[in-house]
C-alpha cells in the first residue's frame, strides 16, 4: 500500500487544483491540469494492471506444503536427489499443471492428493527439458481397474490412468536420464500427450 501513497497524493493535489482554478476563472489552466490528471491516471492504471497481471500469472498454480514435499521425497528418488532450486522449479511447473487440469477418480468417492502429485511429477519429469506447456481442458481420471500399463484416452479429453502404475514408475526410476530414455508405454504416452496438445 505504501508504494501507492505518492500517486494518491499527486492525484488528490491535481483534483483539488482543478476546482480552485475554475473558481478563479482560469479555464485554460484548469483544462490543462485536467488533461494532465487524466494522462497520469491512465498511465498509472496501465502500470498497475500490468504488474497485477504479471503477479497473478506468476502465482497461478497450486502451492506445495510440507506434506506434499514429504510425499514426493518418499515416492521419487529423482525428486529426493534434486537440489533446492531444482525442486522449486519443478514444484512451480507441477503446481501450474495441477491447476490447469481437472481430476476425477472412478474407484473412490474423493480424490487422493497423492495421486495428483504422482501424476504431475511423472508428467513433468517425462518432459523435464522442455518448456512448460499447459494441458488445460484435459481431465485426468484415476482408474484402479486400468491394468493395461498404459493411458487410455477417451474423447480426446479424458485420460484414464492407474495411480498405482504412476507410483511404481516413480519409485523404480532413479535418474531423469533413465526416465527420458525409458521405453515404458506410460512414459511414451505421457510425452505424446504433452507434445500433441
Amino acid at each position: 500500500m505504501r508504494k501507492f501513497i505518492p500517486w494518491i497524493v499527486l492525484f488528490a493535489i491535481l483534483l483539488s487544483v482543478v476546482p480552485a482554478l475554475l473558481i478563479y476563472q482560469q479555464l485554460v489552466s484548469a483544462k490543462v491540469v485536467g488533461v494532465i490528471l487524466i494522462l497520469i491516471v491512465t498511465v498509472a492504471l496501465r502500470i498497475w494492471l500490468r504488474n497485477a497481471l504479471k503477479k497473478k500469472l506468476s502465482n497461478d498454480g497450486v502451492k506445495f506444503n510440507v506434506n506434499h514435499r514429504y510425499y514426493l521425497n518418499e515416492i521419487s528418488p529423482i525428486y529426493r536427489l534434486m537440489s533446492k532450486s531444482e525442486k522449486k522449479i519443478l514444484e512451480k511447473r507441477m503446481g501450474k499443471l495441477i491447476a490447469d487440469l481437472q481430476f476425477d477418480d472412478t474407484t473412490r468417492d474423493q480424490l487422493n492428493v497423492d495421486d495428483m502429485l504422482s501424476y504431475a511429477l511423472l508428467q513433468i519429469l517425462t518432459v523435464y527439458n522442455e518448456s512448460y506447456k499447459s494441458l488445460k481442458g484435459k481431465m485426468i481420471v484415476f482408474d484402479q481397474t486400468n491394468n493395461s500399463g498404459e493411458l487410455k484416452i477417451s474423447d480426446g479429453k479424458f485420460i484414464l490412468i492407474n495411480p498405482t502404475l504412476l507410483q511404481n514408475t516413480l519409485k523404480n526410476t532413479s535418474t531423469i536420464e533413465s526416465l527420458l530414455v525409458s521405453k515404458q508405454p506410460i512414459i511414451e504416452q505421457l510425452k505424446a500427450l504433452y507434445y500433441n496438445n
